[in-house]
């Protein structure tokens, strides 16, 4: 059998450049030796806030619902990053460390968990849910790092929260809560547990507060 006049042209007209056959092991050597020469990435520790420290109360329960928004927050404190002001008007991150959730929504999540520690609310919701409540708490979150005071760390947590009517969105009540809270040390470790004992703090305050003005209607 004859084969095509094109199969049977010599090789030795259409040289291949040695270069060119070279060049895919070339390259892949190179990367190679470049992953090598890359730093390793330092891995990132998620944290979140540690779990209520409230006990369940001794009252009745109350067949009312709270709804509690997600708080508004201006960047950066919308984020993840774990933010520390080492001077007055700067922010800087901690290295390696984030929240496991934006921090306005692992706010909310502690506080409704000590909300329904407490157990004086028949429920408590968050405004994903579509459930009826008779009120609200809307809030902003102004303040949530830590900061150092004569060379000490201490985690300042501040929190402005609106209570609402449900049916007629009418503010039933306003106020500001605010903790601040001395780390044991400057580690992320320690002030973790530090952002965690502000946030119990506000909670203890928030919960009583809520409470009272549901019962009552007034501020």
């Amino acid at each position: 059998m004859n084969l095509p006049a094109m199969s049977r042209r010599p090789l030795s007209r259409h040289p291949i450049p040695r270069l060119a056959m070279a060049l895919p092991a070339l390259l892949m050597a190179v990367l190679i030796a470049g992953c090598s020469l890359l730093p390793e990435q330092e891995p990132v520790r998620l944290f979140t806030l540690p779990e209520p420290s409230l006990s369940e109360s001794d009252e009745a329960t109350r067949d009312l619902t709270l709804r509690l928004d997600t708080p508004s927050a201006g960047a950066p404190l919308d984020g993840r990053r774990l933010l520390v002001m080492p001077s007055p008007g700067e922010f800087q991150a901690y290295a390696g460390a984030r929240w496991s959730d934006d921090a306005p929504r692992l706010l909310r999540d502690h506080l409704i968990a000590a909300f329904r520690r407490d157990g004086r609310l028949a429920a408590v919701v968050d405004d994903a849910s579509r459930a009826r409540s008779d009120a609200t708490l809307a809030s902003h979150l102004g303040v949530f790092h830590s900061r150092y005071r004569e060379g000490a760390p201490e985690v300042v947590l501040r929190l402005e929260v609106q209570l609402l009517d449900e049916a007629s969105r009418e503010v039933l009540a306003s106020r500001r809560f605010e903790a601040v809270v001395a780390s044991d040390d400057d580690g992320v470790d320690a002030v973790v547990a530090a952002f965690g004992r502000a946030a119990d703090r506000v909670a203890f305050e928030l919960v009583d507060w809520t409470l009272a003005r549901m019962a009552s209607g007034s501020p």
